[in-house]
């Protein structure tokens, strides 16, 4: 069998592959590494590395394109909707220089041309990912390897209790859980306790009972909480002037630099401009907004990546009398936002901009519901018996408590739901999600480390390589 390997060099990536692989004969393999130290030994014929950063940046330095098979009409159709994720998913790659169109489109052609020529010639099997497909390149192999019918197989990081389960499509994901839910929900009939693990305990009690922030979530970078230009980049330009020169001079010698970051500055004042507190008699669906560019957005949001998407879809939902409170999420630095994001968001007539360090817990506890494309602030409200309207595609898209939203008609339909037939759920049957999480999961060795999972990163790797072996299995037999 031939496979790719992506981004298996987390520190953990190395002894996942090696028990994942152990005793398998493999033809060809290619593993996508930042650094090729973390090689994995595995029995191969042949072993090609291929730098992760290069592939980033979009570049195949090594490549003679007079050899690569051309694209096809078929194979460019099929692709369109790739094309446009990917148009959108580079912006993560753009952060200090405005990338054109133009360029955006060239490396979305020769990756698509690259890997339509490798799936082909090396007939690929299997390609094996530590995590979804977010980093342009990635979404290109397996969007490919979806329409090739290639078995695709990721880690998805179940962050939020330290675990992972195997997936094999980001937008079914957690469906494993939802079918093992299903069968608690019958074996706990009645009154039957349900038993957690010591440490699935501690973290369904963290999430209902305890109001603070995520024990993996970090702060906001401390330089954009300056209301001024100079205190926010000042000692950040002197640093870049002693480090980078080059780059320092390069920058403030183009006008399009000073553009660029005048406007991210004034946007970030607008939407602290427009803030105000939420009602206190009036009713409100709570709608924190995700930092971008991530994953939990593009592409898991599918089509609401745009967030002013599902805003303006709820506020055509929701009757007279109730608002939707906006907050912005509290790490988002100056990228994807703009002026006409936040204007936009604050002419719709429902709409509520809330501070950004406004107490998210308190928003959710005065919320009749939590609304968000995957964030983590619905899985917090479903464990305070909060509904959820969920736009995107995560492992608890499943969990009690979600109505998910393709179409106005869905949307509607939560609403109804929630405002007038009260629809809710009850923590016992979160908790019985939880326990189908436990069963369905396996230890995840990568960061952030958790605090309630006793294992060392080695001995979770083994598991989650072991679990990565038992799947393999019943793809190659």
């Amino acid at each position: 069998m031939n496979i790719i390997l992506k981004g298996f060099d987390d520190g953990s990536g190395k002894p996942i592959v090696e028990s994942a692989l152990k005793g398998m004969k493999i033809g060809t393999c290619i593993s996508i590494l930042n650094d090729k130290k973390q090689w994995p030994e595995i029995d191969t014929k042949e072993h090609i590395w291929m730098s992760a950063k290069l592939l980033r940046a979009g570049q195949y330095p090594d490549v003679d394109w007079s050899k690569i098979t051309p694209l096809d009409e078929e194979v460019i159709q099929n692709m369109r909707n790739t094309e446009s994720v990917f148009l959108t998913m580079v912006e993560r790659y753009a952060k200090y220089a405005d990338m054109p169109y133009a360029e955006r489109l060239r490396q979305y052609t020769e990756h698509l041309r690259y890997w339509n020529h490798i799936l082909e010639t090396k007939d690929i099997g299997l390609l094996l990912m530590n995590t979804a497909p977010h980093q342009c390149y990635d979404l290109v192999m397996y969007d490919l390897c979806k329409k090739k019918n290639i078995p695709v197989l990721y880690l998805e990081r179940l962050v939020h209790f330290g675990t992972c389960t195997l997936e094999d499509d980001w937008e079914r994901a957690g469906e494993e859980i939802r079918e093992r839910y299903e069968v608690l929900e019958k074996e706990h009939a009645g009154d039957l306790p349900v038993t957690l693990s010591d440490s699935f305990e501690r973290f369904y009690k963290m999430y209902s009972e305890v109001d603070r922030g995520p024990w993996y979530m970090g702060p906001r970078s401390k330089h954009l909480e300056h209301k001024t230009f100079v205190q926010k980049w000042g000692a950040i330009a002197v640093r870049i002037l002693v480090h980078k020169p080059r780059y320092f001079f390069r920058s403030v010698l183009n006008p399009l630099f000073w553009k660029r970051k005048w406007h991210q500055h004034y946007t970030t004042l607008l939407y602290d401009r427009f803030t105000q507190d939420p009602p206190t008699t009036e009713p409100f669906i709570y709608v924190p907004l995700h930092m971008q560019p991530e994953a939990t957005t593009c592409p898991l949001g599918g089509v609401f990546t745009d967030q002013q998407l599902m805003v303006q879809m709820l506020a055509h939902a929701i009757p007279a009398g109730v608002h939707l409170v906006i907050k912005e999420h509290p790490a988002q630095g100056e990228m994807c936002r703009s002026a006409a994001f936040y204007e936009a968001l604050k002419a719709i007539p429902s709409v509520i901009l809330v501070p950004r360090h406004y107490d998210t817990f308190r928003l959710t506890k005065d919320a009749i519901a939590v609304a968000t494309v995957t964030g983590t602030a619905m899985l917090e409200g479903l464990f305070r018996e909060k509904p959820a309207i969920m736009f995107g595609h995560q492992y608890f898209q499943y969990a009690p408590g979600v109505f998910r939203v393709h179409t106005r008609e869905d949307c509607a339909g939560a609403v109804r739901m929630i405002l007038e037939k009260k629809k809710t759920h009850t923590a016992r049957e979160m908790k019985l999600f939880v326990k189908a999480i436990q069963d369905c999961s396996c230890p995840y060795a990568g960061s952030p480390e958790d605090p309630h999972i006793s294992l060392t990163k080695d001995e979770k790797a083994v598991l989650m390589g072991e679990a990565i072996a038992a799947r393999l299995k019943k793809i190659w037999p």
